[in-house]
């Protein structure tokens, strides 16, 4: 819960500038409805349970020193090997090249223990078994024969590390320290007065109401959820009794896509109504949308619609990419398609096999498929609010607020992500008749150390994409890495270097079951 509160929190500041999240009595005062777009995958989805907020009631979790900071033998993004992600120092490059390098060596041997490559039986003995465990065992066996692994660590250990797993942990243990005034706040707002135990009296009341029949979370799959709205209401008033959780009373909603309507299947479902938790993966779940509408109506002195289309596992270069886009390549895209087939010739060429290059784009007509389902439902909200806000009136009229950005795991090595943000947006503005559109993009809140908030490609490109020139000023950035819970990446291993009656696994038990 913690992620997209912190976003929406300061979200609600870039689109309406003159506000003041530290002075919610004074909320600016708007006459017209206020039309706020939310875009984006998982994220914006929404797959966090109300009953999450539970760790809100808690200190932070620390995990013990000891299992982190072991070096297992393979190099297995435990505590210590991820140190090649958040690395600082003079090597960068060669990490880089070293990680490449691992890569291009599991790619090499799946391909030959699978058969699409010739097999040396004489020179490398037979071939794994079948199954996934031997295979990774098989392919970690190889890299660190041609020494790779012992060459990553040298530099992880090396003295020009001005970041290592020593430090990752100090940082890790004290993250709750930096956010101390943000997270009193966020209880204060979503959860104010609950206590740990409130949560068993919650989970109490939702298991009663679902053996009784009275309470649906979600619908038979390929079914259409009938009368999803009624247990939506039904499920948050339980949410505002036992924990506390606000149902707005001026902010409604309008979604479509992966959430659970009474319109629609599956994905393509839609629903409206009055703004709470549940418009998430289904009616147990909360997106970005919940804290970004409960924030806008403590600091909003306006009616106000939200309009949220999100899918997970979607792309910005593909289902999500600008319909100007179609059929023509950003620079970085030629570049990138250039580079892989300059590299599939010379692969190509070392195997004695032939290579067909990859092709230049070609117009298709369409959208990407996530606007292919958007766009309808986008333009029937604006031809008529009224259908979607009761007592909206069309003297008084509408403005659209601006638009929330929050996407990017399936875009996590695509450098041209800002080049096509940009564009998303310039297109976008344009569809919506609104040049100026304030637009808030949340970053993606992992890896969490602050030296390594831009290591991914997505972060890079939405900081590129706000400073261009023609968005500059318009386009907001949302750091949320400091709020991720790094704490709850270890659990597993902690629990393997534990026993299971230990304090220490016991308490890996509880995070998992309360706070994951």
């Amino acid at each position: 819960m913690t992620v997209p509160t912190r976003l929406t929190a300061l979200a609600a500041c870039l689109l309406f500038p003159s506000l003041s999240p530290a002075a919610p009595e004074t909320p600016v005062k708007k006459e017209k409805l206020q039309i706020v777009f939310c875009f984006g995958q998982s994220n914006m989805v929404g797959l966090s349970s109300p009953g999450t907020a539970w760790y809100l009631t808690q200190p932070q979790y620390v995990p013990p020193r000891e299992p982190l900071m072991e070096k297992s033998r393979y190099f297995d993004w435990n505590f210590y090997w991820s140190g090649a992600r958040y690395y600082e120092g003079p090597r960068r490059a060669e990490l880089d090249a070293l990680i490449d390098a691992r890569r291009d060596s599991r790619i090499l041997w799946r391909q030959r223990f699978k058969g699409e490559l010739p097999w040396n039986e004489a020179e490398w003995g037979k071939k794994p078994e079948d199954g996934r465990g031997n295979a990774y065992e098989f392919l970690d066996e190889k890299a660190e024969k041609e020494g790779i692994y012992k060459r990553i660590a040298e530099i992880l250990d090396s003295k020009e590390n001005q970041f290592n797993a020593e430090k990752a942990y100090e940082e890790l243990t004290k993250r709750d320290q930096q956010i101390t005034a943000e997270t009193q706040r966020i209880r204060d707002i979503y959860i104010k007065g609950t206590k740990a135990e409130d949560f068993d009296a919650f989970d109490a009341a939702l298991k009663a109401a679902v053996e009784e029949k009275r309470l649906l979370i979600s619908a038979q799959a390929g079914k259409p959820f009938t009368d999803a709205e009624k247990h939506r209401a039904f499920y948050a008033e339980l949410a505002k009794k036992h924990l506390h959780m606000p149902i707005a009373e001026r902010t409604r909603i309008y979604v479509h896509g992966a959430v659970a309507g009474s319109e629609g299947i599956g994905i393509k479902s839609t629903t409206h109504g009055p703004l709470s938790v549940g418009y998430g993966g289904n009616i147990g779940k909360i997106g970005t949308e919940y804290a970004l509408g409960i924030t806008l109506e403590r600091l909003v002195d306006a009616p106000i619609l939200l309009v949220k289309c999100s899918w997970g596992n979607t792309s910005l270069a593909d289902a999500w990419r600008p319909w100007s886009l179609d059929g023509v390549e950003t620079p970085t895209e030629t570049t990138q398609r250039e580079l892989w087939n300059q590299k599939g010739i010379e692969r190509a060429k070392q195997l004695g096999r032939e290579y067909t290059p990859r092709p230049a784009p070609t117009a298709t007509g369409k959208m990407g498929w996530c606007w292919e389902l958007a766009m309808p439902h986008i333009e029937k909200v604006l031809a008529n609010p009224g259908q979607f806000y009761p007592g909206y009136d069309p003297k008084v009229g509408y403005e659209v607020a601006g638009m929330v950005w929050f996407q990017g795991y399936s875009d996590m090595e695509n450098s041209a992500y800002g080049e096509l943000l940009a564009q998303l947006i310039r297109d976008f503005r344009k569809k919506v008749k609104t040049p100026d559109m304030p637009v808030v993009c949340g970053l993606l809140g992992m890896p969490a150390f602050k030296n390594s908030v831009y290591s991914n490609e997505v972060n890079k490109g939405i900081l590129a994409a706000s400073k261009q020139p023609d968005l500059a000023g318009t386009v907001g950035v949302v750091n949320t890495c400091p709020f991720y819970p790094l704490e709850f990446d270890p659990l597993k291993q902690v629990q393997l270097a534990t026993k299971p009656e230990s304090p220490e696994y016991q308490q890996t038990l509880l995070m998992k079951k309360r706070a994951i």
